[in-house]
């Protein structure tokens, strides 16, 4: 059944492109799913050997399942793979990619008989087949399977996480034992993540706060040789809002988005912020000496999922929703090198004939971002994917030109604070190319009548820039 209802729905659904476009590719939605049941469907990736996307999920209901997917750099979904089936209940899961081709999926679970508790899957051949291992890990005493999982490989170890109603959790390495309480900030923490930053090596655990006082997001060291807590929490600065006297924090359904960036020390964290509607997208960049803070968008309607992920570049992306439109749309920036600065947002609207978007999960390759979403489709809840290419920064002078005046326009193409060299730019069907500060200079003749000019801007590589000249009498 499960491989009748996925070979069914794997249809290419494109938003604002023809039909033609390739499965996944910038511009369309591959469903890459049936339906989850569940809102809460949170997908996990990671990137093995190959440079293949690995996706895990669960369905929920009675019993649930465990899949997993494989999505080729290209945008083109294999063939899915049942991990589990049959169980009573199961997190969200955590899968991870070491050296060799090895993949490894971990999830809590109850109704897999000797494996009730913080169970993992092994796969040796990059996704080609899993393993359920002997035992579990932690649990169920340990309450594995109550919270959705987050494991990370570091040079020392493999560890996961978890929250349930008695705390924050970390458990180091493959064999039963050694869960580490990592909750010295109160009750009510949930949604732990790591990231590691592999230049200072060092791991955080990130956490989500609501209790009185504490609302917010939350940072503590780990130490990689046991999984327990190096040093005391911190609180990232701004994540909670000061409202009707108090702090105030909408907390959303999803692990803390956080990655460390390949090459570069920090590690960078985004959420959505304010109360009572979060309509800030803020981005935190961790480094060893201190904690900096980045506003990426803000205003309109409440923000909502959200995602990040590290490129091979040593750059960041954010990727995020908003709470209006029918479908909704999806927005990214990426940064430059080290996180330090933030391109262009661009945006893709989600499939046809989707509604809302829950869930978001991402994974960077080369000059492209690959995006799993959560979408609601009529009556069920179903992960599609996508691609979407970095923006193009589009700066033009003079923004403004008299009617019957000829003139040269000057236009600053870059990516972040990198000034790009042959971007090729248009304006009213005349174009020249950017040099190697940045800069392109187009020759307009005298326009006739008051208006618009449109300044479009295309490099391979990028999604298309754009800006506009006022012409007026």
């Amino acid at each position: 059944a499960i491989a009748l209802f996925v070979s069914t729905l794997v249809l290419a659904l494109c938003a604002g492109r023809p039909p033609a476009a390739a499965a996944g590719a910038p511009g369309a939605w591959t469903a890459i799913s049936g339906d989850t049941g569940s809102l809460l469907a949170t997908p996990a990736v990671a990137r093995d050997s190959g440079g293949t996307l690995q996706v895990a999920w669960i369905t929920f209901g009675t019993p649930q399942s465990l899949m997993c997917r494989p999505i080729a750099a290209g945008g083109t979904p294999g063939p899915a793979r049942t991990l589990a089936s049959g169980w009573g209940s199961l997190s969200n899961p955590a899968i991870v990619s070491g050296p060799g081709g090895q993949l490894r999926v971990f999830a809590g679970g109850l109704g897999g008989g000797t494996h009730d508790g913080l169970s993992w899957w092994s796969s040796s051949d990059d996704g080609g087949s899993f393993t359920l291992q002997p035992g579990v890990l932690s649990g169920p005493g340990g309450t594995a399977y109550q919270g959705d999982m987050q494991a990370v490989i570091t040079p020392s170890s493999v560890l996961q996480t978890w929250c349930s109603t008695y705390g924050v959790y970390v458990h180091r390495g493959l064999a039963w034992g050694g869960d580490s309480q990592v909750n010295d900030v109160g009750d009510c923490g949930y949604h732990s993540s790591f990231a590691y930053d592999a230049t200072s090596d060092r791991l955080l655990v990130l956490e989500a706060y609501n209790a009185t006082d504490k609302e917010g997001l939350w940072a503590r060291l780990v130490d990689q040789t046991t999984g327990a807590a190096a040093a005391p929490s911190v609180f990232l600065a701004k994540s909670a809002t000061s409202y009707g006297g108090s702090g105030q924090f909408d907390m959303k359904q999803m692990p803390v988005p956080a990655t460390g960036l390949v090459g570069r020390a920090g590690i960078v964290v985004a959420y959505p912020a304010g109360y009572p509607s979060a309509t800030t997208m803020r981005v935190w960049r961790i480094m060893p000496g201190g904690t900096t803070t980045t506003v990426l968008a803000t205003g309109g309607s409440s923000k909502g999922a959200t995602a990040v992920a590290a490129d091979s570049a040593g750059r960041a992306w954010v990727v995020w929703t908003t709470s209006s439109g029918s479908p909704r749309h999806v927005y990214a920036r990426r940064s430059d090198v080290g996180a330090t600065a933030w391109g262009k947002t661009v945006t893709v609207k989600g499939p046809a004939g989707s509604d809302d978007l829950w869930e978001l999960a991402a994974s960077a390759q080369s000059g492209r971002l690959d995006i799993v979403g959560l979408f609601t489709r009529g009556s069920s809840e179903i992960l599609y994917h996508t691609q979407l290419r970095p923006g193009l920064d589009v700066a033009v002078s003079p923004a403004k030109a008299s009617v019957g005046h000829g003139f040269t326009a000057k236009v600053m193409v870059k990516d972040a604070v990198l000034a790009l060299a042959g971007a090729k730019v248009t304006i009213a069907g005349r174009s020249a190319s950017t040099n190697a500060s940045g800069v392109a200079k187009v020759k307009v003749a005298a326009r006739k009548s008051a208006g618009t000019l449109a300044v479009t801007v295309t490099k391979s590589g990028y999604a298309q820039g754009s800006a506009s000249i006022r012409v007026v009498r």
